[in-house]
């Protein structure tokens, strides 16, 4: 059922390590998408049957590779720019990766449990264990869906198409059964006709889907203007480059030839309170003179003393239409969590203060339409997307500063995931990044226009505002209940199989 080349000290090793590294070589930047269809395979070479323990730790040691390869930016985040010391910085990153690399050894050990205990074969039961655990790491702890096998197909578009019915988490569900059955012929010398057809035949049904969607035209209406102010991150906060900061983003608005409906500047591209600052009054004033809506991001404070990563939208009489204060914040960047119970965490917490969490998901009604704003990483959960559409958002704007990760693989990484928001919920997607990756990606998730990192640049482009919800946005992840209650349905089937065989 298992069969294992894992016959020497040598191989024990090597088999996980190259599951490992092909998961971080099929993720951006590098962007190897193949190698997702295969990288599964010598981890199921390693494991071997009954013997649980053994596999759980195959699993392990592949994701501590993988891992370590796609998540190393947390040392550079936390280090150079967040104020947290080289060793607290080496244990977050080795926490982080380690809980992570859980998840694949509980995919090993599930698997491999249920083929030697319930005679469930690998390429019925891996798929769905697969997904059932991403789909757990995207929501406990806060969630941290990040790098999922999915993503790796961001380039891939007419197979991307298809997350606007299924959600992400079919298409790494399709990704895992290709190893599974490229696999099951490698080790029994035969293909296993049922599964390996109903594959062949949803891979093959996702991409006609997808062709088909991506040959609708597609052309944006509104013109939209996207300021990546490039401000260093060991400045950004600096009260001595304050007027300078303001000045550049002020500048860079007005040097704009387009006519834009919509000026768009990053996440805290002011970065202090600034209904509250001297630099209020020539803010709100920019907008009538270009004779556009202005989106920034900002500090916002409540009468309670408490600070907010905000968004405001002000139009062209000056007057803030709305606001959007962050909902979903991030652990140790933003808040601390836990430090009643343990006060040491505060040393392994970045020097960025603490935000307090706004009240909903909901969009900003500005003259530009129905804004549905994602700071940061809010965007990488599609939930909450989702919400956000469904509470009226005609356009997604995501705002984020990148900065903090220098010119390392995490703004790769997080601008693929906006490729699967703009599919899912069928809208356009603008994305402002203080030093990129900036970008506008239309509905089927085809990026038409974009920056690189570290650049001073104004990106013009077009828009439309889009209506109605996709299947996605309209049932969520109906797929994971299908998958869960798959699995509870092959459990039981084992142990009835098994009941009766003993009986």
């Amino acid at each position: 059922m298992l069969p294992s080349l894992a016959r020497t000290r040598k191989s024990f090793y090597s088999l996980p390590v190259a599951t490992g590294v092909l998961l971080v070589l099929c993720q951006p930047p590098i962007s190897f998408s193949l190698l997702a269809y295969v990288a599964l395979i010598p981890l199921f070479y390693s494991l071997k049957e009954g013997e649980d323990r053994r596999n759980f730790l195959m699993g392990l040691g592949g994701g501590i590779v993988c891992y370590a390869g796609l998540v190393y930016w947390v040392v550079v985040a936390m280090n150079a720019y967040g104020g947290v010391g080289i060793p607290f910085s080496l244990c977050a990153l080795g926490l982080l990766v380690l809980y992570l690399s859980l998840y694949t050894g509980c995919f090993t050990w599930v698997t491999s449990f249920l083929v030697h205990r319930l005679r469930i074969r690998v390429y019925v039961s891996a798929p769905v264990v697969w997904v059932l655990l991403e789909y757990v790491r995207g929501k406990l702890l806060s969630g941290f869906p990040w790098s999922l096998l999915a993503h790796s197909q961001y380039n891939v578009l007419p197979l991307v198409q298809v997350v606007s019915i299924t959600g992400t988490y079919f298409l790494s569900f399709l990704i895992v059964a290709v190893n599974c059955v490229i696999f099951y012929v490698l080790s029994k010398r035969r293909f296993p006709l049922a599964y390996g057809s109903l594959v062949i035949v949803l891979l093959a049904a996702s991409f006609v889907f997808g062709a088909i969607r991506l040959s609708q035209p597609m052309k944006g209406t509104l013109k939209a203007s996207i300021i990546q102010g490039n401000i260093r991150q060991d400045v950004k906060f600096d009260e001595a480059y304050k007027a300078a900061t303001v000045n550049k983003y002020i500048g860079l608005t007005l040097e704009s030839s387009l006519r834009s409906d919509l000026v768009i500047w990053p996440e805290t591209s002011m970065p202090f309170v600034l209904l509250e600052d001297e630099a209020e009054r020539k803010i709100l004033a920019l907008p009538a003179a270009v004779s556009s809506d202005l989106l920034l991001g900002t500090i916002a404070r409540d009468r309670l003393g408490r600070y907010y990563n905000a968004a405001y939208v002000i139009g062209k009489e000056g007057l803030v239409e709305g606001g959007y204060t962050k909902v979903h914040l991030v652990p140790f960047g933003e808040y601390t969590p836990l430090t009643d119970y343990f006060p040491f965490l505060k040393d392994m917490s970045v020097a960025t203060g603490d935000f307090s969490a706004g009240p909903a998901h909901r969009p900003i009604a500005a003259d530009a339409g129905k804004i549905g704003v994602l700071i940061c990483f809010e965007g990488v959960f599609p939930d909450i997307t989702n919400e956000t559409v469904r509470n009226g958002a005609e356009v997604l704007v995501n705002l984020t500063n990148d900065a903090w990760y220098n010119r390392t693989s995490a703004p790769f990484q997080h601008f693929a995931f906006y490729v699967f928001r703009a599919a899912e919920t069928d809208r356009y997607v603008l994305r402002a990044a203080n030093t990129g990756i900036s970008a506008i990606i239309d509905p089927c998730g085809r990026v038409t226009a974009r920056t690189g990192i570290f650049e001073e640049r104004v990106l013009n482009g077009s828009f439309s505002l889009r209506h109605g919800e996709t299947i996605y946005v309209k049932y969520g992840d109906y797929f994971i209940l299908f998958a869960f209650l798959f699995l509870c349905g092959l459990v039981a089937n084992g142990l009835l199989r098994g009941r009766a065989k003993n009986g």
